[in-house]
């Protein structure tokens, strides 16, 4: 699909107030005397003490032994930032999701699990990378990322907004109705927002840039203060953090 030319502008400066958790994938066992039959009531509800420990104990196995890269499904860390706390969370793929600290930490990590396998360990080696240029974006050394992504937790024309989402020049927004003309589709501006609102790798994917025509802000991961926040640091008027 042939992608019209880009049509942005700059960011508006209006002033703007600035449980752990991880599984793995455990073999049900059958215990002594059972015949080899799991009683149904064990395989559903919370977790018991036991099989939480097994599962910590599992974790730490699979971090002791140096590299978790294609032992896990995937990996986590919990990042500051000035936006506040950020999820971070990585396969071996690439970067899969960017969660704020206004979403329940269990609700992102089961979001992953679910899209990509059970084992979901805390792992600051493999966060790395992606850690350290975000943390050159809020120091105002890093304008675009260089990192690789992993798209699952997306598809269909959602993902082509999200992708798209990465032309937007930094310092520059444009309006869902932009987009949708950009991406060949024009009335598909409320698809456009719901995939900003849906997006799964915020800042790194700027859905931050897309506001609505008049200049005002649309659904927000993070929430409006934070969209204000992102929207004024990228356009100078707010300090660098480094």
């Amino acid at each position: 699909m042939t992608r019209a030319p880009l049509m942005t502008r700059t960011v508006p400066t209006t002033p703007g107030p600035p449980e752990g958790f991880a599984s793995a994938g455990l073999d049900s066992q059958p215990g002594p005397g059972s015949g080899g039959a799991v009683p149904e009531d064990r395989l559903s509800g919370p977790a018991s003490a036991l099989e939480e420990s097994m599962v910590a104990a599992l974790n730490a196995e699979v971090l002791a032994r140096g590299d978790a890269t294609g032992l896990v499904d995937a990996a986590y860390t919990l990042m500051p930032s000035p936006m506040g706390e950020l999820v971070v969370v990585v396969t071996d793929r690439g970067l899969l999701r960017i969660g704020f600290d206004t979403e329940e930490l269990s609700a992102v990590l089961t979001e992953v699990a679910e899209a990509v396998g059970p084992v979901v360990v805390e792992d600051s080696g493999m966060t790395r990378t992606v850690v350290a240029e975000l943390g050159e974006y809020f120091a105002g050394e890093r304008r675009s990322f260089d990192i690789a992504l992993d798209l699952r937790l997306t598809r269909g024309f959602r993902a082509e907004v999200q992708q798209a989402l990465a032309d937007i020049p930094f310092g520059s927004t444009m309006s869902y109705a932009e987009m949708a003309a950009h991406l060949g589709n024009p009335k598909a501006v409320r698809a456009v927002g719901t995939a900003c609102a849906k997006n799964p790798i915020p800042l790194i994917l700027p859905c931050h840039r897309i506001v609505r025509s008049d200049g005002s802000f649309g659904n927000y991961r993070g929430g409006h203060d934070r969209k204000q926040w992102v929207l004024d640091f990228e356009a100078g008027t707010l300090p660098l953090t480094g």
